[in-house]
């Protein structure tokens, strides 16, 4: 925000901080350690207590109950934050080295920051609203997750193959296996879905009159094979999704963030002097 034009504007202790590029290349192992880190504790932690059985609970079993569900929630939501930091890093990184791309370039990369966004927030909604709590805003977000997700990878898996993009780095190694994991996570996708609802028709036929928790499905139960599939499958999807996050490292490595802070001095009338701090500029 500019002062007012008529008013004298003097710069002073300009401060540059910088030197970020080597870190922002792990970020998406730091992704990789607060999901699947914070999993793998919801799930022993689910276990111990019986909430959920050992052999592949779906993902949202495992934060479903307290005191659980408390870490899973502190867990998805830090690393929605991550997350939305990787998807602005590699939107920002394919505008600094496409300043004269095509417009198709940029409705893609546009695109894919926006999706991107809406996957990041699907897991926060996953995070805050147990399935035991409520439904059906839990399926949303899940599903704002898993399609957003899946969608975003299928955008910037084709930007590999476009030869007017340049990535500063030789990424186009990385294009057929990110197209590959793209493929792979619809895939399972569509198979989790449809053995899902098959499950779930058998598990309810079965127990509609009783208090069993589908959370305890158990190798007696009608669709216990059928769920299993089901289960299975979200946790491709989900490794899949990380995977793929992976191969944004060498980008982000080479990418250099500098942040530059200006106070400006305004002179009113009267001779009132006030500062303002502001963040002027981020420079990649």
């Amino acid at each position: 925000m500019a002062p007012p034009p008529h008013l004298p504007v003097q710069c002073s202790k300009t401060m540059t901080v910088q030197g970020f590029g080597s870190l922002l290349g792990y970020l998406p192992f730091l992704l990789t350690l607060l999901i699947g880190g914070g999993i793998v504790m919801c799930y022993c932690m689910a276990v111990a207590y019986g909430h959920v059985e050992a052999a592949f609970p779906y993902i949202s079993d495992t934060g479903t109950f307290p005191p659980e569900s408390c870490v899973f929630t502190l867990f998805l939501n830090c690393a929605a934050v991550v997350l939305l930091a990787i998807f602005t890093l590699k939107y920002l990184h394919v505008v600094q080295y496409n300043r004269q791309c095509s417009s198709a370039v940029t409705r893609i990369n546009t695109a894919a920051l926006v999706i991107g966004y809406v996957a990041a927030f699907g897991i926060m909604v996953v995070g805050a609203f147990q399935e035991t709590n409520v439904l059906a805003v839990h399926v949303l977000g899940a599903m704002m997750a898993f399609i957003g997700g899946t969608v975003y990878m299928f955008l910037i898996a084709s930007l590999g193959f476009r030869r007017d993009v340049n990535f500063g780095v030789d990424e186009r190694g990385y294009a057929k296996a990110r197209l590959f994991m793209a493929f792979l996570s619809a895939i399972s996708f569509i198979i989790m879905i449809i053995t899902t609802k098959e499950a779930f028709e058998l598990w309810y036929s079965e127990h509609l009159n009783d208090d069993r928790k589908p959370q305890l499905w158990n190798k007696n139960d009608k669709g216990y094979n059928i769920h299993l599939v089901a289960t299975a499958f979200e946790w491709v999807m989900a490794l899949d999704l990380l995977a793929f996050l992976m191969t944004f490292s060498q980008e982000l490595h080479i990418i250099q963030l500098q942040v530059v802070l200006s106070r400006l001095t305004e002179f009113t009338t009267g001779s009132q002097d006030y500062q303002r701090s502001l963040l002027k500029q981020i420079i990649l």
